[in-house]
């Protein structure tokens, strides 16, 4: 009884810090900076997992460019979590050269914090572009990028209060994770890129030689 009273009060006290977070970012995360709220990231993380895959298939078909029988469901997942885990690394090694305050799973708990703007309004944007005409897309994409912009000016906030950087200093580390960010899966590409062309030059020299060996 008093694990069920415990894990009641503890969900309570995350989503006043939802809440809180939304509306009063910086005494949201100077909060969440006091107390560990590690589970409730990995809860925040499934839920926009599951309103990624709920958009997906409640998105009117003349608005979006994925079409639910195109979609890839690991996939998407996929291209969530992996920007997501190695933009927490980026930050983390960056505040950590930069004289930083926070931890990984403080950093980590606080990004999925700054999800909540698309966790709370991407399904009833997705519903109303069931309603709206192709001819009022603008207003569609409008009020998707101010979503993303509110999760990005929570991103912002989040290192500025964790690691109690002043305003300009945070700025230059936000540039650097979206530039150790960028190097990243520029690497990555590039890497995938080199061993694509080995492979198919393999095949075309194992090719080549078998041709020769039957003639």
């Amino acid at each position: 009884m008093n694990r069920a009273a415990s894990m009641k009060q503890s969900s309570m006290r995350s989503f006043r810090l939802g809440i809180a977070i939304l509306f009063h970012p910086v005494d949201g995360f100077e909060e969440l900076q006091k107390n560990k709220h590690l589970i409730s990231a990995f809860v925040l993380i499934l839920l926009t997992l599951c309103v990624r895959i709920v958009t997906i298939y409640m998105t009117s078909f003349h608005i979006t460019s994925l079409q639910p029988r195109d979609a890839d469901l690991n996939l998407e997942l996929v291209r969530f979590v992996l920007p997501l885990l190695s933009g927490v690394i980026a930050c983390y090694l960056i505040t950590a050269i930069m004289d930083g305050e926070a931890y990984f799973s403080q950093i980590l708990t606080a990004m999925s914090y700054a999800l909540i703007p698309y966790i709370v309004f991407a399904i009833p944007l997705a519903a109303l572009s069931i309603v709206i005409s192709k001819g009022e897309i603008g207003l569609y994409n409008s009020i998707s990028l101010l979503i993303w912009l509110w999760v990005a000016l929570l991103i912002f906030i989040q290192l500025k209060v964790l690691n109690d950087y002043s305003f300009k200093k945070s700025i230059g580390v936000v540039l650097l994770s979206i530039f150790a960010f960028l190097t990243f899966w520029g690497t990555i590409g590039l890497v995938f890129a080199l061993t694509n062309h080995v492979i198919q030059f393999i095949n075309e020299i194992a090719v080549e030689v078998r041709y020769l060996l039957d003639n």
